[in-house]
This record gives C-alpha cells, structure tokens and sequence, in this order.
C-alpha cells in the first residue's frame, strides 16, 4: 500500500535556503517572521542575528523552507516580490519593516 508521505513527496518538493534580512528596528522582528510565514508556498523562517547594526535598521540572518512543484528558483522571486512590493495597504511594503531581503542561491538545497 502507498503512504500519504510517500505520496506527498513525491508531487512536492521541499527546498531550503538562507538568506539576509534587512528591517526597520522599529518593527518587532517576531511579527515580520509571522508575516513572512504567512507567504503563499513558505513553512518555516528561522533566524540568526548578525552583529552588524546600524541606526534604525537591523541585519537578520534567516533560513526558509518551502515547498513547490515547479522551479524553486521561481519561487524565490516570486518570494521576495510577494515580501517587498506594494499591496495598496497603509504602508507601500506588504510587509511592514522589511527594507530589503537577499537570498544565498548557492545554500538552495533540496531536503
């Protein structure tokens, strides 16, 4: 008999990928992670500080997984659009405090 997971793995792929984060430090890291995971096709976010701080941004580095069926090298840009652009909301960014992210493409492996 076919297990579920067997299944499952089979039609989607599970990726990871590190990556930098740059906030505004007015902003609670916590809620741009929960917003973050909110993102269509990503599971988990988990996050490293890094020493580097400037006035009124902080550095974060973090780690996503998600899945696909396609092309994950899509998604990601697909990921970063989906963080940064404009959602006609109160603020120009669709999540609030992230300035910018950068995703590591030689750490994108496959688990």
């Amino acid at each position: 008999m076919i297990k579920l997971q067997n299944i499952l793995s089979e039609i989607l792929n599970t990726y990871q990928i590190e990556g930098i984060i740059v906030n505004d430090s007015e902003y609670n890291i916590s809620d741009i992670l929960n917003q973050i995971r909110a993102v269509r096709k990503i599971t988990i976010v988990s996050i490293d500080p890094v020493d580097v701080k400037k006035p009124g941004v902080e550095y974060h580095r973090i780690k996503i997984k998600f899945v696909t069926r396609g092309k994950p090298k899509q998604d990601l840009e697909q990921f970063k659009k989906d963080i940064l652009s404009s959602d006609l909301s109160k603020t120009d960014l669709r999540v609030p405090g992230v300035k910018s992210i950068k995703f590591k493409e030689e750490t994108l492996k496959r688990l």
